[in-house]
């Protein structure tokens, strides 16, 4: 089945909107954020140390424990015929380390990809079944990073907190959808992106602001937008055996990441509306989206 195949089915069977937003009938939105000094993350900030503008309007904003909001993980990991023999091998591993990471209260479902997107795991609390899934990966096919991606996003929009941990080792050669169509989607989603690459030189180092020391090939750059669109980041690794790394840097990330809620005006237009938060008080990088959409009202 095809990714956009995928993503319409499981839009059918969830009564799921096609178009990813809040409604207006939603009094609350709340902000993923992740700050970062160097390759470090800052601890300890308070809903004083943040500003966020809504449509240029600063809102008054509070901080939600991490701990008290459900978490979905959406694994989408190519399975092209590149990834093969000791690549594979560490990727497994790699996700390993990441499922047995997460809070066992969290579910986490499986896509894989390869010319086709498949979902052999429906979200679920039950690691040694995702385990045994992704331990039993048989690489092979083309490419439709694309198409996965925008799955990934449909089938995590409307589940409340949603990350989806996307892995490829190579750039899109399948896709019916192109990257302009799959950042609209993201843009318009609730789901938070983080990306995991190889990217083949000695120098690139893992690093929690998502700093590489060399240039970036166009496919870095490309992953890198596309998940900083969503307010995460891309995360290189340069060789198989620095995938670990990668999604141990991703789990350090989410564990320090916090949730702002705040309430708009009543009456929001329907559309998108910018947002901006900055610190106030504190030094740090802050890393959300910029932007959320609002639906039309419900009937």
């Amino acid at each position: 089945m095809s990714a956009l195949a995928l993503a319409l089915a499981a839009a059918a069977t969830t009564q799921a909107p096609a178009r990813p937003t809040f409604s207006t009938a939603v009094e609350a939105v709340y902000v993923d954020v992740f700050v970062s000094d160097g390759n470090r993350p800052v601890i300890g900030l308070s809903a004083a140390d943040f500003e966020l503008r809504d449509d240029g309007r600063r809102q008054a904003v509070e901080l939600v424990a991490v701990e008290s909001l459900p978490l979905t993980t959406f694994l989408v990991l190519d399975t092209s015929a590149s990834v093969k023999g000791e690549k594979l091998a560490q990727l497994q591993a790699a996700v390993r380390t990441l499922l047995h990471g997460l809070r066992p209260a969290d579910e986490t479902a499986l896509l894989t990809f390869d010319h086709e997107v498949r979902m052999p795991v429906a979200p679920t609390h039950d690691v040694q079944r995702l385990t045994a899934v992704v331990d039993g990966v048989l690489p092979g096919g083309s490419t439709a990073l694309f198409d996965a991606l925008y799955a990934g996003t449909m089938l995590a929009s409307g589940r409340g907190r949603a990350l989806l941990v996307l892995f490829t080792d190579g750039e899109d050669n399948m896709s019916w959808l192109d990257a302009a169509e799959v950042r609209r989607v993201l843009e318009e989603s609730n789901v938070l992106v983080q990306a995991v690459g190889v990217v083949p030189t000695e120098e690139s180092r893992v690093h929690l602001d998502g700093w590489s020391p060399t240039p970036e090939t166009p496919h870095a750059r490309l992953l890198r937008q596309l998940a900083e669109v969503t307010g995460g980041r891309f995360w290189p690794a340069a060789s198989p055996d620095k995938l670990d790394d990668a999604f141990l840097a991703i789990l350090a990330a989410m564990e320090t990441r916090y949730v702002l809620r705040f309430e708009p005006q009543r009456g929001r237009r329907e559309g998108r509306h910018e947002l901006h938060v900055k610190l106030v008080r504190r030094k740090g990088r802050v890393h959300c989206r910029k932007a959320y959409f609002v639906g039309p009202a419900p009937p």
